[in-house]
């Protein structure tokens, strides 16, 4: 029995690159825990408005129907009031003008050098996925969400320091990073990026020429390595690409989503749910899925109502409405906070980078800090400050070693998968340092081996062991390795309910070989 060990990379903690941004955000509590004084914090208007958004936002888990979908929803509610909390923690410990203007650099920095680690990866175009860099990232638009928002930071940066070396550093961001936007060609990277220039070259006066000369310089520069360089430089630069086909599957998403919208639009369908239900409903509304799986809409505000209903928009509007109030109250910054946020905005709406890359979450924690206004505190008790600072650390040093934790036993997983998970066939007790960060991965995992065992051994046992699993596993999820291993098995088992997977299996997949339903 053949099969195709999947690319795991997709999001949340499978992704090293989140597990160690994840550690970041606790050390960052930590920091705060460790150095906050005895104070009361008194949160700006707006603040109240996002955490109760939040809380009618994550509500809906509770009535979710399954309980397999309840757990597969609640990553994503957690990491939400990991980043709340986060923020929440920075405003009270960062009131310090001047810590702002330094995290402001800080992003421009990071943006450098993504556009440095791109350049490099330019060197074995041929290598890359899609022919087009995507930096420390997995997602090219990913990659240009961070570099669009990158950009409007310096932007903003450039035309509020007075330092020589921010203004430098600025400078240089503002030229080399339009040019890497244009050479990666994301339509999602383009819109955040010029909508946003638009925006804070309208709003910021000082400057505003030579910032506009920058940003020309870069954009032009990038345009002529798009067309002439792949005859001077050949391998070097990428060639331009083609998007009628994702614009065609992205518009049979949305068409999917609304019409299960429409089925259930004020209880929602329950949280978890979209995957399974949206293979569903492909397989009676052509062409079918065509990618392995579709576990999100490409569109946050018809995800969550998919799944949420009435009241998880409810709080996504309010956490917007509180954001706005924020950026409009008193200290806030505006249209130029509205400017560096839009480039995620925009891609939470066309693409999900919150759930592939937990340094966009770090970023917009650090930038809904920075625009907005700051708390305001007076001394307090020292027993209640100690308890503030006791709770935090506790809770950030147990989420830092969790963490940590997870980074090695992913490295693990990952080797034992290079093995062709031959480690998990000859001994399913293999053990990871934090198995509960690779859950559901690991899972996976060791119901394949019972298939890579089965093909040695001839045990019947161990495919009847993987039917119950997958069955289970296909009511939460799509996988067309799974449906054609199952499906072999009712074969080999001589049961009717073959032929209704095979069909099922076609309707989602209809250039996929192995369902041949006759």
């Amino acid at each position: 029995m053949l099969w195709i060990l999947p690319n795991h990379g997709g999001s949340g903690l499978a992704l090293p690159q989140n597990l160690l941004a994840w550690s970041i955000l606790a050390l960052i509590a930590l920091w705060c825990a460790v150095t906050a004084q005895h104070r009361q914090t008194i949160y700006p208007p707006g603040n109240l408005w996002i955490v109760i958004g939040a809380a009618l936002w994550s509500l809906p888990i509770l009535w979710s129907p399954s309980p397999a979908w309840q757990w597969n929803a609640l990553p994503k509610v957690l990491a939400l009031w990991g980043l709340v909390a986060v923020w929440l923690i920075l405003l009270k410990s960062t009131t310090c003008p001047l810590i702002k203007r330094q995290w402001l650099l800080i992003l421009v920095i990071a943006t450098v050098l993504q556009v440095i680690y791109g350049a490099g990866q330019l060197s074995d175009i041929a290598s890359l996925p899609k022919g087009r860099p995507y930096g420390s990232f997995q997602q090219i638009n990913v990659y240009a969400s961070f570099l669009a928002t990158g950009l409007l930071c310096a932007l903003w940066l450039f035309t509020l320091s007075r330092r020589k070396l921010a203004l430098i550093l600025s400078a240089v961001a503002l030229v080399i990073t339009p040019a890497m936007l244009v050479l990666v060609q994301s339509r999602t990277g383009y819109l955040g990026a010029i909508i946003g220039s638009a925006i804070m070259l309208l709003e910021r006066r000082q400057h505003r020429r030579p910032a506009l000369v920058l940003l020309m310089t870069g954009t032009l520069a990038g345009l002529c390595l798009l067309y002439f360089g792949p005859k001077y430089f050949p391998g070097m630069i990428p060639t331009l690409v083609q998007s009628e086909g994702s614009t065609v599957q992205r518009w049979y998403m949305l068409r999917l989503t609304w019409q299960l919208i429409c089925e259930h639009p004020l209880l929602g369908n329950g949280y978890g749910s979209f995957e399974v239900l949206l293979g569903q409903l492909s397989q009676q509304i052509p062409p079918g899925i065509e990618s392995t799986t579709i576990q999100y809409p490409h569109n946050e505000f018809l995800y969550t109502w998919m799944e949420g209903g009435i009241v998880a928009v409810a709080g996504l509007l309010l956490m917007v409405a509180g954001v706005c109030i924020r950026l409009w109250g008193k200290g806030g910054r505006r249209w130029t906070g509205l400017a560096l946020l839009l480039p995620i905005a925009i891609h939470m709406n066309l693409e999900y980078p919150l759930y592939q890359s937990v340094t966009h979450g770090i970023t917009l924690v650090m930038l809904l800090t920075i625009t907005g206004p700051a708390a305001r505190v007076q001394q307090t008790a020292k027993s209640s400050g100690t308890l503030f600072r006791i709770s935090v650390g506790v809770v950030a040093s147990a989420v830092l070693v969790f963490m940590l934790s997870g980074a090695v036993s992913e490295v693990q997983l990952t080797r034992i998968e290079q093995q062709g998970l031959m480690p998990l066939a000859q001994d399913d007790t293999v053990s990871l340092v934090n198995p509960w960060s690779q859950h559901d991965r690991l899972d996976f995992d060791k119901h394949v081996a019972l298939l890579v065992r089965f093909n040695r051994t001839q045990n019947a046992a161990l495919l009847a062991q993987y039917r119950s699993w997958a069955e289970g596993y296909l009511q939460v999820h799509n996988n067309p390795d799974v449906y054609n291993s199952l499906m072999m098995i009712y074969h080999a088992w001589g049961l009717s309910t073959a032929q209704e997977l095979c069909l099922k299996a076609k309707a989602m997949w209809p250039a996929d070989l192995r369902f041949q339903c006759t």
